[in-house]
């Protein structure tokens, strides 16, 4: 039997064939017959292949195994892939499943049921953030954090912080990446919400050496709206309100480099002490397509509203807006700039076209799970390792 490819990879005995032609037919005999690649050259074609097939390859040989888990090997394959492929995590019957953004939601045979290593029964897993193919979570508000990589199924369980739980406490969640010292950070605060400085305590840790430190609480008095953070332009981001000393609406950034918190420029029309909160239903703020957007709900419409160039309140722009009455949870944007987001119960995918117009629409959980307290989040995919720092 004959099949037509680009290139075929055969592991035969020790040794690894490689044949590279534009799209001809093979047998398994005639790619056997083909002259040895150095090993290099294997490397730099590997190194073109996507994540899936990837992690397929690594039960070909110990020697491929060891490459490809390599975290040298996954850094240049990360930074050289042309187009990250993104994945929707959400619940379903059986637990976890992934789904590639651009795919039909109501495609069944494109999801992939995730086995996740660390999860324990009866106990909620927090989805609290993504970078790079890693994603944050955690058991409980205070404790028992992990980064996982749901593409090679690789977790590290972080120390604890050492925060103690309160039950008037509110949390703030951040990770991502700082490229000033080619690092992974992650952000832990807890507070009593909308009052002064007592009971604040912020952590940051660094995957590369593993422990906490403390971070200096922001200049406001503030109080998120969700817990988890937004990352864009090297910080994380979360909206909320601050006393000033009245309630105003406010996006507090922490900047990964400086390790300090500050605040980014707001939607001029919601800043303010004459705006009326009351007509504003809902706001949600996320990083599509690398710029800080918010969602509004503002006078019965559903408005996405884009920072055009980050930092720079003037360049605040409204790019669509969403028909329905969904109260959409964006998550990011599919080919076609197209918006992929959950319904306000978080139980429903759409996903909208450049013109507001909802263009498909599906039930993926019928009740939201206990065990889920974020129902869905994105990720690329990546054979970066949550032990990387640990391995050198």
């Amino acid at each position: 039997m004959k099949m037509r490819v680009d290139f075929v990879i055969v592991q035969h005995r020790d040794e690894i064939v490689i044949s590279a032609r534009d799209s001809i037919d093979f047998t398994k005999e005639e790619a056997m017959s083909r002259k040895f690649l150095p090993e290099e050259v294997v490397v730099e074609i590997l190194l073109r292949l996507p994540v899936k097939s990837l992690v397929r390859f690594r039960c070909v040989s110990k020697r491929w195994l060891s490459l490809i888990s390599d975290p040298r090997f996954a850094k240049s394959q990360f930074k050289r892939a042309a187009d990250h492929i993104q994945r929707l995590l959400f619940p379903t019957p059986f637990g976890l499943g992934s789904l590639e953004v651009d795919l039909p939601f109501g495609d069944s045979s494109a999801v992939r049921e995730l086995f996740v290593p660390f999860k324990q029964p009866n106990l909620r897993l927090n989805l609290l953030g993504s970078c790079d193919g890693l994603v944050f979570a955690s058991h409980y508000d205070h404790k028992d954090f992990y980064i996982w990589n749901p593409s090679t199924g690789e977790h590290r369980k972080l120390p604890d912080p050492g925060i103690s739980p309160h039950p008037d406490n509110e949390y703030m969640y951040g990770f991502g990446y700082d490229s000033s010292i080619d690092d992974y950070k992650v952000i832990v605060t807890s507070f009593l919400p909308l009052r002064p400085s007592p009971g604040y305590v912020g952590k940051i840790l660094s995957l590369k050496n593993n422990s906490w430190k403390s971070i200096k609480k922001p200049d406001d008095v503030f109080s998120s709206f969700r817990s988890a953070g937004a990352l864009c332009g090297g910080a994380v981001h979360w909206l909320g309100e601050v006393l000033r000393p009245e309630a105003n609406l406010a996006i507090l950034a922490f900047d990964l480099a400086e390790e300090k918190f500050r605040q980014v420029p707001m939607l001029p029309m919601l800043e303010g002490e004459d705006v009326d909160y009351y007509d504003i239903a809902y706001t949600c703020l996320v990083n599509l397509g690398g710029r800080l957007c918010l969602i509004l709900l503002w006078h019965a419409d559903e408005e996405l509203w884009g920072m055009m160039e980050y930092g720079v309140q003037k360049s605040w722009a409204r790019m669509f807006r969403i028909d329905g009455d969904y109260g959409p949870k964006p998550l990011c944007m599919s080919r076609g700039n197209q918006l992929v987001a959950t319904n306000d119960d978080g139980n429903v995918l759409i996903r909208a076209n450049p013109e507001g117009k909802i263009v498909e629409s599906c039930v993926f959980c019928i009740e939201q799970s206990p065990n889920w307290h974020e129902p869905s989040a994105v990720f690329v995919e990546s054979l970066l390792s949550p032990l990387f720092a640990l391995e050198f």
